[in-house]
């Protein structure tokens, strides 16, 4: 499949930052019954996580790896992940 015709055609302006987020998760619970005792505290997860910033506030950023109907005035979004501010390790606009 050639996207030749597409080529030529100039890349939509974007309204959002691209960015690349470095961040700490939880992780997996355990499904299943233990003793208290035998329980170890699990390393938390570190995750990256890449997309458009749709919103941001002090509490969390709003991060959308796919934009649609982006020549139109109000583009859509597919995907969003929210990521609370205070799991943030890193952020880079790319």
């Amino acid at each position: 499949m050639s996207h030749s015709k597409n080529q030529n055609r100039p890349l939509p302006k974007i309204g959002f930052r691209l960015v690349l987020v470095e961040w700490e998760d939880s992780a997996r619970p355990i499904p299943g019954w233990q003793w208290v005792e035998d329980y170890e505290l699990p390393e938390t997860v570190r995750c990256i996580s890449v997309g458009y910033l749709i919103a941001e506030t002090s509490d969390a950023i709003a991060l959308a790896p796919n934009l649609g109907d982006v020549v139109q005035p109000k583009a859509q979004a597919c995907g969003i992940i929210r990521i609370p501010q205070r799991a943030i390790i890193k952020m880079w606009s790319l």
